[in-house]
């Protein structure tokens, strides 16, 4: 039997109820560092963190969230009953998400994944989960492999120049360009899985500004847009390819600039571009960031003076 591992999300009470549990059964309970505890016994590995996260892994973790979970700390099944509770997500259908849009530097990636029952079993059985709540890129990189193997997919990636020059020849607006780039990476897919009538994708602005973008290629009625969409294993993979491809590119430029790169938009990041702009010039710094942040922005102003 394969290991498996499944993420739970306590209060405080039901954390301290599990702990009891684990002492009743013989767990080795040991501290963990930056959490409550870790507990272990055969086939069982179970962590327990400050935020409320419980992560329980091994050969026997279905059968413990199953047969001690679920009916002695939660109150519900859910497991094993995904079918059942959530049958849309099993129907022939694509997901859609997006990667590098909240990013100083970096491209913007947006992936499609087409799921069928089969397939859609197999993602939420690998713990194929939204890209934002995996911490390991190697985790990340592997659970990308997955979803390569047993999915057909489809990518629209735009490097930080071809990102510039759209934003500002033509949509001058995030949300507009990014619905674009939904639709061009749903025809990408479209390309090796054109029986697909339906995608599912985040609702990330007014539902209109989405919906046009698919008027434009005849596909607004396929549209499905809801809150929370990772949710669905179908956009929960296209979140991990959209991250992994944005990782890759990332280290990519990097190296091709002579300057790592970091992830988001903090200060740390912010210096880097500061130094870059100073040691390489403008055009530089237009191959690696996006220039319409409000920072970037600020430091052309600042250095210009």
């Amino acid at each position: 039997m394969s290991s498996s591992s499944y993420t739970f999300s306590f209060d405080e009470k039901q954390t301290e109820k599990l702990k009891e549990i684990l002492l009743q059964r013989g767990f080795d309970i040991s501290p963990l560092n930056h959490g409550l505890f870790r507990a272990t016994t055969q086939g069982v590995v179970i962590q327990a963190y400050k935020t409320g996260k419980i992560l329980v892994q091994g050969k026997e973790a279905l059968e413990f969230a199953q047969g001690v979970i679920e009916p002695e700390i939660l109150g519900k099944v859910s497991i094993g009953y995904e079918e059942v509770l959530h049958p849309e997500y099993f129907e022939a259908h694509a997901g859609i998400d997006e990667c590098g849009k909240g990013d100083l530097f970096g491209p913007l990636v947006v992936a499609a994944v087409f799921v069928d029952k089969q397939s859609a079993r197999f993602l939420i059985d690998a713990g194929i989960k939204d890209s934002k709540r995996i911490k390991s890129d190697r985790r990340l990189f592997q659970l990308a492999m997955e979803v390569k193997k047993k999915t057909l997919y489809g990518f629209f990636s735009l490097s930080p120049l071809q990102y510039n020059d759209l934003y500002e020849k033509k949509f001058k607006n995030l949300n507009l360009l990014l619905a674009w780039a939904h639709a061009k990476a749903y025809q990408r897919l479209l390309q090796v899985q054109s029986d697909c009538h339906k995608v599912v994708c985040d609702r990330f602005a007014h539902p209109w500004v989405l919906k046009q973008s698919f008027e434009k290629i005849g596909m607004q009625d396929a549209l499905e847009q809801m809150t929370k969409a990772e949710s669905d294993p179908a956009v929960a993979a296209a979140s991990i390819l959209a991250r992994a491809v944005f990782l890759e590119e990332l280290s990519k430029l990097g190296k091709e600039i002579g300057f790592s790169l970091p992830r988001g938009a903090s200060s740390k990041t912010v210096e880097q571009a500061r130094q870059i702009y100073l040691n390489k010039g403008k055009e530089a710094l237009r191959k690696v960031a996006k220039m319409h942040f409000k920072t970037i922005q600020k430091i052309l102003s600042e250095t210009s003076r």
